[in-house]
């Protein structure tokens, strides 16, 4: 007896969307990977991207209230990153010629991107995470002192971007944030939220 059989071919699985803080990476760093990018680009990029996740949690908090970002181990990293703003706007204060302003970003930015090379994991999920996480724990329990640094950008990027609207961080991050649901409800349909956000957070101003 012949058995008649005929091979199926498997489909492979589509590639699940990177969480918000991995594409945000992937858009600033363009065509070139992240391995092998000289630090000072790594660290460029992923002040970048945390620079828009703080807007995005500013402007919408709720998408980002999930157990990784609420817990304490990632609240304190976040008041490392509000102690160091704090204390590079004093020393601005004190002496604004010789001090450059160090925004919250570039402080995540430098601390992400350092742990990572020295780990030796430049990889855009797990870097993209830990950027989301970080950035996202700052906007959330340091809001206040968000609110004043967000004033102080605003007045310095309006005499850098001389163009017709004003520059606005909360803006341009909640914008990055519809534009990646958008995308990701395309390739995956399903809930409008961000990968492991509680069911019903409420969506704050």
């Amino acid at each position: 007896m012949r058995w008649f059989w005929r091979r199926t071919t498997e489909q492979s699985p589509a590639e699940p969307m990177p969480g918000f803080g991995a594409w945000l990476l992937l858009q600033f760093a363009g065509e070139e990977p992240l391995e092998g990018m000289p630090f000072a680009r790594l660290e460029r990029v992923c002040s970048n991207a945390a620079s828009l996740v703080c807007g995005a949690a500013f402007a919408r908090p709720g998408p980002f209230e999930r157990p990784e970002v609420l817990r304490p181990a990632m609240r304190e990293e976040a008041a490392v990153v509000s102690r160091r703003t704090a204390d590079g706007f004093r020393a601005a204060l004190a002496d604004r010629e010789n001090t450059v302003l160090a925004w919250p970003w570039e402080h995540i930015g430098t601390s992400v991107a350092w742990q990572a090379t020295r780990a030796g994991t430049v990889e855009a999920a797990q870097l993209g995470e830990r950027v989301e996480q970080l950035a996202a724990a700052y906007g959330i329990y340091f809001r206040e002192q968000l609110t004043a640094v967000l004033d102080l950008w605003r007045q310095v990027a309006a005499g850098v971007y001389r163009g017709e609207q004003e520059p606005d961080l909360p803006r341009m991050g909640a914008q990055m944030l519809a534009a990646y649901e958008a995308q990701r409800d395309r390739e995956q349909p399903g809930p409008s939220r961000l990968p492991g956000a509680r069911r019903g957070a409420a969506s704050r101003s």
